[in-house]
């Protein structure tokens, strides 16, 4: 009889739920097909000097270094501009392919990135601590996805970690960084991974009366069909825009790859950090916004070119925005509401009051859009039910249009 470390059996068992017993169709979610992928800007990324008040004279005078920014900003014509190393997700916006919408975010913020996080990602206000039977307003989309169909209705991309947002009560949501995460089961991999060792052997198990560990190797022959089928679609795909040679650009790109190849996945994050800018915020934050620009553009661009532009959309958000006045070290502190952004499928150009500098609170942006009725949109745009993932009913924002 063949052996196999306990860590690897279990590494086995804990993938079958999410691979085994199933035919690739059954992959596919029952009902729409729409995509929706969250990227997250960590760390509070600064919205006034993303979306800049270009025409507010209170804007120049708290921040007499940043507003340098206003020179070659791109103008959204409402008195507000992108900063100008948004050229590609600008040329989206004015042509009807983006939505921006100012003064994102909740009555009563602390300015902590932990719990300003944990309030975006559970989509709960009052939350004072995470516990173990906390969930994520996208998990719990996951859970509505997973109760209607097989498959993995949600994947985060480009983590170690699934963060809170995804985080459900029955639906498997799987962390993923690279194309070969969907390899170390397969035996017939050109490059097996080095857990596949022992998964092969439980697979060269033969199948006999009841035990257990036969049971398994009849499960795990499924499992590596599945494996092999997805890793095969995996490999058809052929970008059709050029990437950026960057992190973002990588996880973007994977992101494209899952929804070409078709899996069914619907719900994805992926997060991108560094936008804690405290000093010297110019050079970092307009590296960080060139990053974003092309690598977002070129991930927009490929699966709309692969055919899938209609029912992708990316909703792009950060833990909090920054405050009003510049700090002595040329930079920003923690602050309150930011804008958001929508690009893709069901953009509508939405973007609400431009943010007042002349009416604070202690210094910072009041929020005029409460964060969950964008999620409210995003929601009803994937055709699922609002009030049941955000317990209670809450107004759209009409960030995105409703579904077709």
């Amino acid at each position: 009889m063949t052996t196999c470390d306990r860590r690897s059996f279990l590494q086995l068992c804990s993938a079958l739920p999410w691979l085994g017993g199933r035919s690739l169709g059954s992959w596919i979610p029952a009902g729409d097909d729409r995509v929706l992928l969250v990227l997250e800007l960590l760390g509070g990324n600064d919205g006034l000097n993303t979306v800049i008040p270009v025409d507010d004279k209170g804007y120049a005078a708290a921040r007499p270094k940043l507003q340098a920014v206003r020179q070659g900003a791109h103008a959204l014509g409402d008195g507000t501009a992108l900063h100008p190393a948004l050229r590609a997700l600008h040329r989206r916006i004015v042509g009807g392919e983006g939505a921006v919408l100012h003064g994102v975010g909740y009555d009563r913020p602390d300015r902590s990135h932990f719990r300003s996080r944990d309030i975006w990602h559970s989509a709960d206000p009052a939350l004072v601590r995470v516990e173990a039977k906390t969930t994520g307003w996208l998990g719990r989309a996951a859970d509505l996805l997973a109760a209607a169909s097989a498959g993995v209705p949600a994947a985060a991309v480009g983590g170690l970690e699934v963060p809170l947002m995804l985080r459900g009560r029955r639906a498997t949501v799987p962390s993923l960084r690279r194309v070969e995460d969907f390899q170390w089961l397969s035996p017939t991999s050109a490059q097996p991974q080095p857990a596949g060792a022992p998964v092969r052997r439980i697979v060269d198990e033969p199948v006999a009366g009841t035990d257990a560990r036969a049971h398994a190797a009849a499960t795990a022959r499924t499992a590596v069909q599945l494996a092999d089928d997805l890793t095969a679609a995996l490999q058809r795909y052929r970008p059709r825009a050029e990437y950026p040679d960057s992190a973002l650009a990588r996880d973007l790109q994977l992101a494209a790859r899952l929804v070409v190849a078709g899996f069914g996945t619907r719900l994805l994050h992926v997060g991108f950090g560094g936008f804690d800018t405290h000093a010297r915020q110019l050079p970092t934050h307009a590296g960080l916004l060139g990053q974003l620009d092309a690598a977002l553009d070129a991930m927009l661009q490929d699966v709309t070119a692969h055919g899938h532009g209609d029912r992708v959309l990316v909703f792009v958000h950060s833990e909090f925005g920054r405050r009003v006045a510049e700090n002595a070290s040329q930079g920003t502190d923690h602050g309150a509401a930011a804008p958001v952004f929508a690009f893709g499928g069901g953009a509508a150009g939405a973007r609400g009051p431009a943010p007042d500098l002349h009416r604070l609170d202690d210094g910072d942006l009041i929020a005029t859009t409460d964060f969950r009725a964008v999620y409210a949109d995003l929601l009803s745009w994937l055709g699922l039910d609002a009030a049941a993932v955000l317990d209670g009913g809450v107004l759209p924002a009409g960030l995105v249009s409703a579904p077709r």
